[in-house]
């Protein structure tokens, strides 16, 4: 599998390449454009009866994070002879050799019946996978749903009556409000942290198409999967991220993704979206130096073969300026536009080719399951609503 580099990115904890590997799994990634945001004094949170609120809040939420241990396989060649073998001999082919790599992270019991939430690249090519609740009792996790575009997967466990944990009202969500975030760092089971949350709608490069929430609570390798949790005890988020050139900035997939996402992922093992098939990337920063200029907008570098986007005459090269009406400045903007519509519904798209602006129209499709997987081969910096 080819590993995919996103700009801005210069590191990824978990191996893009190689599924769930490593000491700790969380994504890490270099970008200067992330600024922590100004948040308003936070309410200081209400002790419990032992007058120590945060240990309350881990007594009452801690037996339903659990810790995930996962083992991939990769096959690796190496040549014997470092390229001096015998002209002809069978000896100087390369051998092969099956590696097995070992990774941890984190999740939550979401379902009594043993339904667990964690990040998709925490499991992402894993051969077994191995759940253990904080009680010590251990579990054989199996892949019910994944979603690579949410970064959400969904495991089963043959288990009953388990502890579980509520999802928070998106609605109720505030910023500078108390969260704590629980979970493996390191393979330090159970650990928990604190901040408060920093932000909302955060739009990173790591990934166009959820809008993260920002938190100063510390989340290192092996946190991935875990809950971001409000002093209710309810999740507010699943930790995913972290800015590997800053202290106290780390991403969440926000609770609202994990509300459209889970229902789909229980009952179909991933989450459908609409495409039109287009490959986008934005605007160069200098767009003076742009033979055609436009104020705003994304640049469309592939278009697929059969796509709506191809029947309706989308060419590499336009410039798309409006979906239905309303300005393109992002990735981020088309994308949601296009994915949250059914099947069938109409889109309208403004363009700009060479300078002159096009109306074209189309229906949406729901994407092909192969154009969902080949992320991995996406064109470095593209994304494909």
């Amino acid at each position: 599998m080819k590993p995919h580099v996103f700009p801005l990115i210069t590191a990824l904890a978990i191996g893009i390449g190689g599924g769930a590997i490593g000491a700790g799994t969380v994504l890490t990634f270099y970008s200067p454009q992330v600024t922590p945001a100004a948040v308003a004094a936070p309410i200081l949170p209400k002790a419990g009866q032992s007058g120590e609120a945060i240990a309350d809040l881990v007594d009452k939420v801690g037996p339903a994070v659990v810790n995930i241990d996962t083992v991939s396989t990769q096959v690796r060649e190496v040549d014997p002879f470092g390229g001096f073998g015998f002209f002809g001999s069978e000896d100087a082919q390369p051998r092969r050799f099956v590696e097995k790599r070992k990774g941890v992270g984190s999740g939550f019991i979401v379902d009594s019946s043993g339904f667990v939430v964690t990040n998709y690249h925490v499991i992402r090519g894993a051969k077994e996978i191995k759940v253990t609740l904080p009680d010590g009792r251990k579990f054989s996790g199996r892949v019910i749903g994944k979603d690579p575009d949410s970064d959400l997967a969904l495991l089963k466990v043959d288990a009953r009556n388990l502890p579980s944990l509520e999802l928070a009202d998106p609605a109720a969500i505030r910023v500078g409000q108390y969260v704590i975030a629980i979970g493996s760092p390191l393979g330090l089971q159970h650990s928990v942290t604190a901040g408060i949350l920093s932000a909302v709608n955060r739009d990173i490069e790591l990934n166009r198409r959820v809008n993260f929430i920002q938190t100063d609570a510390p989340i290192n390798p092996g946190n991935s999967g875990g809950p971001l949790l409000n002093m209710a005890g309810k999740v507010v988020g699943v930790n995913t991220a972290m800015a590997a050139q800053a202290q106290g900035i780390g991403f969440a997939v926000p609770v609202s993704t994990l509300m459209e996402i889970l229902p789909q992922l229980k009952a179909k093992g991933k989450a459908e979206r609409s495409w039109i098939g287009v490959g986008i990337k934005s605007l160069p920063e200098d767009k003076s130096k742009m033979f055609y200029p436009a104020d705003h907008g994304v640049l469309v570098v592939q278009v697929t073969p059969g796509s709506p986007a191809q029947k309706a005459g989308v060419l590499p090269g336009d410039i798309i300026l409006e979906v239905d009406g309303k300005a393109v400045k992002a990735e981020k903007d088309l994308i949601s536009a296009v994915s949250r519509k059914s099947s069938g519904t109409k889109v309208d798209l403004l363009v700009s080719r060479e300078g002159q602006k096009k109306a074209l129209t189309m229906r949406v499709e729901t994407r092909p399951e192969q154009a969902a997987q080949a992320e991995d081969g996406r064109e470095e910096g593209t994304e494909n609503p």
